[in-house]
């Protein structure tokens, strides 16, 4: 194993510290993915270029090779619970799956390039173009997570005094005596064709979908992050999907796209595949036990945690890791 192995020797603990840290790291992405419908790249990525020395697309590279594993696992408990919505899922991919592709090559044959190997301000440009983006991109992204998580937790303690209200004691104990019967058989199948009653497609909703897809895929090969941030409010909002059912479908989403990516930045050469090996084995158990409890859990409460981890990215992109001008 160690003859195979041999990256983890780069960590800075050593190499059976590093198998057990990267392990545990895709876990935790694993875990939080599945509650957002996240890639979880913006841990991956900075994680892997900062602790194991890899470039800019290597790291890139490692990060989306570990999310087909994690999404699928994740999917198979929404696909069990029927909260895909495939149509929408699959409209999306018409434009997301290409443009990833060609982002990723681009992207890999850029840091071969001359010019993406000249130093500026002692790094290659390369490196340096994509730290500069990631860090502002992410800090955005950040700072829009923490204000949608405070949005979310005052509206959620807004809403107790209602819950706990007389009328609505009384409608919660009908639906527990309700619920002692048994769930309702057809009760998916009645959901299921509510929602699409409720949203039909027009040329303006497929070429906004397309749209995203554009983003979805150009974000997901240049960042190693799944695009979910753009397609889930877009679900949710747009095509009025549940949280859950809109976090399912993006998973169908960073399922196919990085899968397709991984593959290429395989043939390119860029990929440490037992990095990604490692990761996924983690993400699997924590993308299963995420999804697992993504209904029930409190938006606010992983947003805020989200929040928390990209700020701390920034700060050590800004501190650490960009040339100081």
């Amino acid at each position: 194993m160690d003859l195979h192995f041999q990256i983890f020797h780069e960590f800075v603990w050593g190499f059976w510290p590093g198998i057990f840290v990267v392990f545990g790291v895709g876990f935790f992405v694993g875990y939080l993915a599945s509650f957002l419908g996240l890639g979880g790249g913006f841990i991956y990525t900075p994680f892997f270029h900062s602790f194991f020395h890899l470039t800019a697309v290597q790291a890139v590279a490692v990060s989306l090779a570990q999310m087909p594993v994690s999404a699928l696992s994740g999917l198979y408990v929404y696909y069990k619970n029927n909260k895909i919505r495939w149509k929408k899922g699959f409209v999306l991919l018409l434009t997301s799956i290409p443009t990833a592709q060609y982002t990723a090559f681009a992207f890999g044959r850029f840091e071969d390039t001359a010019l993406g190997k000249q130093l500026y301000y002692g790094i290659p440009l390369s490196e340096f173009v994509y730290m500069f983006v990631f860090t502002i991109f992410l800090g955005i992204l950040a700072t829009y997570n923490l204000i949608t998580s405070l949005k979310k937790r005052k509206r959620y303690y807004e809403s107790l005094p209602i819950l706990n209200s007389e009328p609505n004691t009384k409608l919660q104990n009908s639906e527990k005596r309700t619920n002692l019967v048994g769930p309702n058989p057809n009760e998916s199948i009645i959901n299921d064709k509510n929602h699409d009653d409720q949203f039909r497609f027009s040329k303006k909703s497929i070429s906004i979908v397309l749209l995203v897809g554009v983003f979805f895929g150009m974000f997901s090969s240049l960042f190693g992050i799944g695009g979910g941030f753009l397609a889930v409010p877009l679900f949710v909002y747009y095509f009025r999907m549940s949280p859950v059912e809109a976090v399912a479908t993006s998973f169908l989403g960073i399922f196919l796209t990085s899968f397709g990516t991984t593959v290429q930045f395989l043939l390119l050469g860029k990929l440490h595949w037992e990095l990604a090996l490692i990761g996924s084995f983690g993400g699997i158990f924590g993308a299963r036990i995420g999804s697992l409890k993504a209904v029930k859990a409190k938006p606010y409460t992983i947003l805020l945690v989200t929040s928390f981890f990209q700020f701390l990215v920034v700060v050590w992109y800004l501190v650490a890791k960009l040339p100081k001008f």
